[in-house]
């Protein structure tokens, strides 16, 4: 298979993977009708993507990977064995007898194997491409062997060589001779007590990882091999991450992880901000999917699966399952909490909890209460938040108008069904724009057009009242505080800009032909220079907190 023939098998994937199942068919046999030999492999990628559903559902797991390559290159017939499973025909490897294929993924393939000294059963892992194999390819698969060869636990699958051959690298490790966590799930069965055992040893080995400064980042069941005693195993750290800072590896703004299974800040691209609470999501979502059966989110493409993984909780477990105990779901949902701070604060603090379950004592974890609920939700969709925020407070202000103090217009019945239909229209537009703004492809769209709307009720809304006489024009500083809540610079600007026309408008408005609005000078300076000083203020807050950011 030459390069040329890989991208194209690739393309193929990306499209048919999109297409209905019904079509998929008629369209790979009018695409590669003058390659059966593709066809066929791209039938045979599908199948395989389809039968781990579990794991990848909707996404495949190379996500991360921006540069394709060829999976396979030209063979010397004389120093090839073949594959018992497949037939596949693979390079030896030098000091190792190549058994059978055990499975392959984005990357790697992976063949059980006899290693001749010492004489022992082990996996052998290679990486796909071969000699066509990209700098980021070959950087990430030597720090998946790196990464677990600096770790010693009984639940984690061993290192024991790492090494290359005629251009292609590879790895040899402890072979788990067993099946999956994946395969245990489709069949189901398991008690809730075995769950929790399988669960609180994954934590265990987990704890040592991070305790030697690795996180995972890919923590998924089929990433969890089960051995012949029943006792799982944690495999692939090819998407580890030294938490001292000090890995090779850099994926600004990238993806990293399988989407049934990886973190709100992992599907938000935010890199900077994994560590071990991404792996006490993903060990969540693994509970959650041995709990239910499924993983906590399904979506049909990539945009609606973030968007579910950012901003959509996941449906609680006992409503899946009734059987599942309230303890075992109050311990899946904290781990799969949205914001990382909620999550557990470390695997042992987990573990702790997972034993207190099987000795049949309380647990530490408690459901969140309404109150935490709100402050959570509040950071994680600040810009509606603040919006409501400024809705309730306006309310509290008519309420206090127009029933203790009478003031004149708040007490009419016309003002009290309008101010009703703006901040109908504030909260509608909130909700519809924070929506926008969770979607990246319309993240800078959503933000201004948000503001201006915002600003244009509140400049109609004055024109109902005293206009820049009415307490209300406080508003236009409420605003432009809140413009820094979504940390983005160009916006402050903006802002301070349309409170400022708006302020200004009424002004004019007010000592020309409205008299009701009239403020004299040194209130209206006043008030622009309290407008401008707070923009600058916000300006430069935000873009030093960015900078913080993006030196993380």
């Amino acid at each position: 298979m030459t390069p040329d023939d890989y991208q194209r098998l690739c393309e193929a994937f990306e499209h048919a993977i999109q297409l209905p199942l019904e079509d998929r068919e008629a369209w790979l046999t009018e695409y590669f009708a003058d390659r059966a030999d593709l066809h066929d492999e791209v039938r045979r990628m599908l199948a395989n993507d389809e039968n781990s559903a579990l794991d990848n559902s909707p996404l495949h797991e190379h996500l991360a990977v921006d540069d394709l390559t060829p999976a396979t290159v030209d063979l010397d017939p004389e120093r090839t064995v073949t594959s018992n499973r497949k037939a596949d025909t693979v390079e030896s490897v030098p000091g190792y007898e190549l058994i059978d294929e055990l499975g392959r993924g984005g990357m790697g393939v992976v063949f059980k194997a006899r290693q001749l000294s010492p004489e022992r059963v082990v996996a052998v892992k290679m990486i796909l491409s071969g000699q066509f194999a990209s700098a980021q390819e070959i950087q990430r698969f030597r720090a998946e062997a790196e990464a677990a060869a600096n770790l010693s636990h009984a639940g984690i699958v061993p290192i024991y060589e790492v090494g290359h051959h005629q251009g292609r690298h590879f790895f040899s490790m402890g072979y788990v001779e067993g099946r999956s966590l994946a395969d245990m799930i489709r069949e189901g069965g398991l008690s809730p007590e075995r769950i929790a055992e399988l669960v609180l040893e994954i934590a265990q080995a987990m704890a040592h990882a991070h305790s030697m400064g690795i996180v995972h980042r890919d923590l998924k069941p089929s990433n969890i091999l089960i051995d012949a005693d029943g006792h799982p195993r944690v495999t692939d750290f090819g998407l580890a991450k030294r938490m001292d800072g000090n890995s090779e590896m850099t994926y600004s703004g990238q993806i990293l992880g399988s989407p049934g299974y990886m973190a709100p800040e992992q599907a938000a691209g935010k890199n900077h901000q994994i560590d071990q609470a991404t792996d006490i999501y993903g060990l969540g979502a693994i509970l959650y999917a041995l709990l239910t059966g499924k993983p906590p989110f399904a979506a049909s493409n990539i945009l609606e699966a973030i968007d579910q993984i950012c901003t959509v909780n996941p449906v609680s477990p006992r409503k899946l399952n009734w059987n599942v105990p309230r303890a075992l779901e109050t311990i899946c949902l904290k781990c799969m909490h949205k914001t990382p701070a909620a999550r557990y604060r470390s695997m042992k603090e987990l573990a702790a909890d997972l034993q207190s379950y099987l000795r049949h004592e309380p647990i530490r974890a408690k459901p969140l209460g309404v109150g935490e609920r709100i402050i959570y939700w509040a950071r994680r969709k600040p810009g509606l938040a603040s919006t409501l925020a400024c809705v309730l407070l306006f309310f509290i202000y008519h309420a206090i108008s127009s029933y203790i103090l009478h003031e004149p217009v708040s007490a009419q019945p016309w003002f009290r069904v309008a101010s009703v239909m703006f901040a109908i229209a504030f909260s509608v537009a909130a909700w519809f724009f924070q929506r926008m703004y969770e979607k990246p492809s319309t993240r800078n769209v959503a933000i201004y057009a948000w503001m201006t709307w915002n600003f244009v009720l509140l400049t109609g809304l004055l024109f109902l009242v005293h206009g820049a006489a009415s307490p209300l024009s406080l508003i236009y500083l409420l605003l432009v505080a809140a413009s820094a809540t979504l940390y983005e610079k160009g916006l402050v600007g903006y802002t301070m800009i349309l409170a400022a026309a708006g302020y200004l408008t009424h002004v004019v408005v007010g000592a020309t032909i409205r008299p009701v609005g009239y403020v004299d000078f040194f209130d209206a300076t006043a008030m622009m220079l309290s407008i401008l000083i707070l923009g600058m203020i916000q300006y430069f807050v935000v873009r030093r907190i960015r900078r913080t950011m993006d030196d993380e």
